[in-house]
């Protein structure tokens, strides 16, 4: 028949029916199942011929454990998991193999049950030239439509008890639960460790369709809809199953191929990129693969059509249907048409290391397996040498220098491959992507912790292409850099009882012999057998290098463990940090090596002995982070250890639930060697429960003394900042800086041991402020901790009777009450914000201690005389002061620059005694002006005490007192 097809509407589904007249019958179908079951026979055949006998127990036994729920046959979870295979009957052949499992096995049909599994299906490499023993099953179980809830929950334990039962045999078997209508929706599962979620749906489709070896249930209705028939897929299939051509229960519709979109190619460049890091052989040959798909878009037939074409013709070679062999074909074919022969012999590579056949090998066999033979014929066409071939074949023992130079290669060709991909998708527009946000940035965050190169980043070579990279003697060379103020460290592989001169061959190079080693160790180049010699002895000693490699066992110890996928679905954070003091650096190395040591009771190792040095050269910070990524940093020089330790509290933030992880520190240095371990790990604990432990922690400030100077740590705007001060005095000064929250004072268990201002931090109270004063005879000290943590320090010469505290409790309570109408953090309870009087004093031990005072003035003095001050701008928008006594005004505007010897005369005259003692501001009004005075006009007690005390002294001195000491 001629002419437009004929369509007919049944059910609301279109029906082919010119189908019919061009030839189709039950006949041809037949022919058709025939065929289709004889390729898939002669796989199944293949890939049992390559198991062992227990493994081929597994698949004898494999369609009978989803058709029945028995007690003891392995997988089992209860009478109700889904079960009944259709179409599956099993044989006598089947029941001898149940009983071998479980001496009780006997079939139990109940006619009221319906078949929950539709189909078992296995795809991949199996059945395939690139089978080997190692090789895994990816078994696809088809459940019935629909199948949810405690049903499904109860057959995906079955199918993991079955891998566990697998693996006992050392089997790798990965099962995926199938819903064939959802897959014919595109709704495959999420993305995990062994399926690649939505990234790929219709490449995988058709990965199955040329690869899938038929087990038990029902087959593709895809067999039966010609290539040239694909665009009209759905229709076809309609036709078959309303024509009965097929009976409905006897098919399973996974879709069709008619196209594969855009969309789909990042996705699945992605997720092979992600599978390169263990497997990069099978991945290039896969990404190539999309490569040549992508260059005939839009007209292109996935190798899926091209098999299904080959069997509609009656090809019955099993070598020409070889999935992977056709992948080969295709992507020589592709890269041909290019000229791109380099690009072409690393893919024959791939594919000679895939197949995994070591044809320079004797045989084991008398006979060649068909894998050798045609593996023989294509290298032949290919025109390999033996010595190629031989080299090849010794990949298994490749060293460091060839394996990087491989791994070089493939991350080279999988950038490039993964490249083109991405412009394809940047050309057919972001719209059309299928891989869902998450999973891009899931399989991104995989890809940048395997492949991203960044100074300091351990990198791993070697992933699947030589078994051992270990090396008997390993020689460590200093090479002086052209241009460069740093020099280079490399190692050499040597022969043990290799001569000295020889040179070996190129290992590593790397900017310290610290990250140089510690690659050598995780890429498994030294080992405990390894010999390191350094060329320089003064760097590294022989017993400093054995400390060194035992740390880094102790530390990461090999083999590591990849990352749980679930660790990549959140960003990388620390799991693991070493501090190696001295390593390859001591201090005062002339004294040590004229073996001075310098005496002292000063045992403290960051500020030791009586020069009060610190022992801490340098500092190699090595870390381990949840994606699985290893970086290591130097620091060297005077300021090593406040270096390290800024750039590890940077690993996590402060105020998170989430600390710093533990570190451990060792010092490889020979001296002093305990004493500076324990004091590190100590401090960097200390450090830890600071700004990590209790609430506000991110605002804390610690204090600390290194060497002869005292330092305050602190986070500013997140990042941990640390000053420095040469004297004690410079280090309080500082502390009177305004802070933005309350900031405690944590001071290091060994800095300002004689110093009163560790009791202070000890005792100072939050949400309060705190006064603690220390009477002399000629005066008082006194520190202010206001309601933020600032720290202001003063010093008052005068008889103790006319000591500043009262006053200065009359001031505290005007400013807090004027603050408090802009500040509800400064009301306190029952609108009361409490002052907390300490006096400092000593013990019988000479050690300070502190006792509270209660400092608040009587009526009679409450009714002396007081003195405010009012801050306004002048006519330059200079700051002016005001000053009120007794209610009597005295204005800068009047006064001018008399101000100050006008109040203080006034103030004078109005004393009942003519005694000589100092005039103290009892109020102090800065609202007008606070925007000059703080940024945000958030002005704090250490603003008006700052400004007080200037005012103060400029009154005094008019009137010929000194106030502050």
């Amino acid at each position: 028949m001629t002419g437009a097809p004929i369509h007919t509407k049944v059910n609301n589904s279109l029906l082919y029916t010119d189908i019919i007249d061009n030839g189709l019958d039950r006949q041809n179908i037949a022919t058709l199942n025939k065929r289709f079951m004889a390729v898939n026979d002669d796989r199944l055949e293949r890939m049992r011929g390559a198991l062992s006998d227990r493994h081929q127990l597994f698949m004898d036994a494999l369609p009978l454990l989803f058709h029945c729920n028995h007690p003891m046959m392995p997988g089992y979870i209860s009478h109700q998991t889904p079960a009944r295979i259709s179409h599956y009957k099993p044989s006598k052949r089947d029941v001898l193999v149940g009983k071998m499992l479980a001496k009780s096995f006997t079939i139990q049909y109940d006619p009221s049950s319906e078949d929950d599994i539709f189909g078992l299906y296995i795809m991949g490499s199996v059945g395939t030239i690139a089978q080997s023993e190692r090789s895994d099953l990816d078994i696809w179980v088809c459940h019935r439509p629909g199948l949810k809830g405690k049903l499904k929950a109860e057959l995906e334990r079955k199918c993991e008890k079955i891998s566990a039962w697998a693996m006992q045999m050392r089997l790798e078997v990965h099962f995926f639960l199938m819903d064939h209508e959802a897959a014919k929706e595109k709704k495959f599962s999420k993305l995990n460790e062994e399926s690649s979620g939505s990234a790929q749906q219709q490449l995988l489709l058709d990965e199955f369709y040329r690869s899938a070896i038929y087990i038990a249930g029902r087959t593709p209705i895809w067999w039966y809809v010609p290539a040239q028939d694909e665009h009209t897929f759905h229709q076809y299939t309609n036709t078959l199953l309303y024509q009965r051509f097929i009976p409905n229960d006897s098919v399973l519709d996974f879709g069709g191929m008619a196209e594969i979109p855009p969309g789909e190619f990042l996705g699945a460049g992605v997720w092979q990129l992600y599978k390169a890091i263990e497997s990069p052989y099978k991945s290039m040959l896969k990404l190539l693969l999309l490569e040549a798909y992508v260059a005939d878009y839009p007209d292109i037939e996935p190798l899926s059509l091209t098999f299904k074409q080959l069997i509609y013709a009656g090809e019955t070679s099993i070598n020409a249907l070889d999935s992977y062999v056709m992948v080969y074909h295709r992507i020589e074919e592709y890269l041909l048409e290019r000229d791109q022969h380099e690009r072409l012999e690393l893919a024959r590579r791939c594919f000679y290391f895939k197949v995994n056949k070591a044809l320079s090998h004797k045989a084991q066999r008398a006979s060649k397996s068909w894998q050798r033979l045609l593996m023989e014929k294509l290298t032949e066409t290919w025109g390999w040498t033996p010595e190629l071939i031989q080299f090849l074949d010794g990949r298994s023992q490749w060293k460091a220098a060839d394996v990087t130079a491989e791994h070089q290669k493939l991350v080279k060709e999988l950038n490039h491959s993964y490249q083109l991909l991405l412009a394809f998708a940047n050309r057919t527009g972001k719209k059309n992507r299928r891989i869902s946000t998450d999973e891009l940035i899931v399989l991104g965050r995989k890809l940048q912790a395997a492949f991203e190169r960044r100074p300091g980043k351990i990198d791993w070579v070697n992933p699947g292409i030589s078994k051992d990279l270990s090396e008997s003697v390993l020689r460590i060379h200093r090479v002086s850099a052209k241009n460069a103020a740093e020099n280079i460290w490399t190692a050499f592989s040597h022969e043990a009882g290799g001569a000295i001169a020889d040179s070996g061959k190129l290992v590593k190079s790397a900017n310290t012999p610290i990250e140089l080693i510690l690659w050598c160790h995780i890429n498994g180049i030294i080992t405990r057998d390894t010999r390191v010699e350094l060329e320089d002895e003064s760097v590294l000693s022989a017993l400093e290098i054995r400390r060194l490699l035992n740390e880094f066992n102790e530390w990461l110890p090999l083999p590591l463990d990849a990352p749980a996928h679930a660790n990549f679905q959140r960003s990388a954070s620390p799991e693991a940090v070493l501090f190696l003091i001295n390593a390859g650096q001591a201090p005062e190395p002339e004294l040590h090596s004229q073996g001075y040591q310098r005496m002292s009771d000063r045992s403290d190792a960051l500020s030791y002995g009586g020069f009060e040095e610190n022992l801490v050269a340098s500092v190699d910070v090595a870390v381990k982070n949840t994606w699985g990524e290893v970086t290591i940093r130097r620091f060297e020089n005077a300021n090593a250890l406040l270096d390290a330790v800024g750039d590890y509290l940077q690993l996590t933030l402060p105020g998170t639930h989430q600390r710093p992880p533990q570190v451990r520190v060792s010092c490889i240095g020979n001296a002093h060697a305990s004493t500076i371990t324990n004091r590190v790990q100590d401090w960097l604990g200390e450090i830890t429960r600071c700004f990590f432990t209790g609430r506000g922690a991110q605002y804390k400030r610690f204090i600390f003394q290194m060497a002869d100077s005292y330092h305050c740590l602190q986070y500013a705007n997140m990042k941990p900042q640390i000053t420095s001060f040469r004297t004690e005095a410079l280090l309080i000064h500082h502390l009177e800086k305004e802070q933005p929250h309350y900031s405690q004072l944590v001071i290091d268990s060994h800095a300002l041991r004689g110093h009163p201002l560790r009791i202070i931090a000890l005792n100072a109270r939050p949400n309060a402020i705190n006064v603690f004063f220390r009477k002399f005879d000629i005066g008082v000290e006194i520190y202010v901790i206001d309601e933020r943590g600032s720290v202001l320090h003063t010093l008052f010469r005068g008889r103790r009777k006319y000591n500043p505290l009262k006053p200065l409790y009359l001031l505290l309570r005007a400013v807090l009450y004027r603050q408090a109408q802009v500040n509800q953090d400064l009301s306190g309870d029952f609108g009361i914000f409490p002052i907390h009087y300490f006096e400092i004093l000593k013990n019988g031990q000479g050690q300070y201690i502190t006792q509270s005072r209660k400092i608040v003035p009587d009526n009679h003095e409450l009714a002396k005389i007081e003195v405010k001050a009012s801050a306004h701008y002048g006519p330059d928008r200079e700051i002016c002061y005001d000053y009120y006594c007794d209610q009597q005004e005295f204005s800068h505007h009047s006064f001018n620059s008399q101000l100050e010897i006008v109040v203080s005369q006034y103030i004078l005259s109005r004393r009942a005694h003519t005694e000589h003692y100092p005039v103290y501001i009892t109020d102090l009004d800065l609202s007008q002006v606070s925007d000059s005075i703080s940024p945000n006009g958030d002005l704090q007690v250490v603003h008006y005490l700052r400004i007080k005390h200037r005012l103060e002294a400029a009154l005094n001195r008019a009137i010929g007192i000194l106030l502050d000491a």
